[in-house]
């Protein structure tokens, strides 16, 4: 993951962005989001994708972006994700690499969802999400993404632990400056594959100094 997507995977997890269509499955776990001018496909065993993103094309049922190396499409109708049990907008299918990859995108119904949460780091860069009731986690073409565990608040209430299958994440409420010199509200550890990887995440409490 390069610096730009680290920081972008951190900062789109702090609010809803009403602009952003995100799609997830899973037999394997993979998760596509739409993002303006960008579009990334992660699923683990391979690199993450990110391409420009294709002109948006109604159909009959839903709309389609279409490129040849990554082909999205949207059919409007409930669809129940059967890892979380959720019940989504929309039916997507997403076509890349000779293979196709069925699941469930747009809106969550009838659901109180939680905030996400992001968090990235560099040296190597690398990026964390917690949402849709998935653990997604990106260093440089490593990819994991886990049925989201529930947090363990361990002391006083100032840390919090993930564990997972393959990986730990250690969370702990202090603030953490960034390359970008915003201030955000915890440090975040996170130990796969026999390694560590330290950066910042949760809500900006503190923006980057003005010039």
């Amino acid at each position: 993951m390069t610096g730009p997507l680290a920081a972008l995977a951190l900062l789109s997890a702090q609010a809803p962005e009403p602009d952003v269509y995100r799609a997830i499955g899973a037999s394997p776990f993979w998760q596509v989001t739409v993002r303006g001018d960008f579009t990334s496909f992660l699923t683990p065993g391979r690199e993450m994708l990110v391409v420009e993103t294709a002109p948006r094309q109604e159909t009959e049922h839903g709309f389609t972006h279409r490129r040849d190396d990554l082909s999205i499409s949207v059919e409007h109708g409930d669809c129940r994700d059967g890892v979380t049990g959720w019940t989504y907008a929309d039916r997507v299918t997403v076509r890349t690499g000779g293979a196709a990859y069925q699941g469930c995108g747009g809106t969550p119904r009838g659901r109180n969802i939680r905030a996400d949460y992001g968090a990235a780091g560099s040296e190597p860069f690398w990026g964390l999400e917690i949402a849709a009731g998935r653990l997604t986690f990106d260093n440089d073409g490593q990819v994991v993404i886990v049925r989201a565990p529930r947090p363990v608040a361990t002391g006083n209430g100032g840390r919090r632990r993930y564990h997972a299958p393959g990986i730990r994440i250690l969370l702990k409420r202090e603030d953490c400056e960034m390359e970008d010199e915003r201030t955000y509200a915890d440090t975040v550890t996170v130990n796969v594959g026999g390694r560590t990887f330290e950066g910042c995440g949760g809500p900006v409490i503190r923006e980057a100094p003005a010039d």
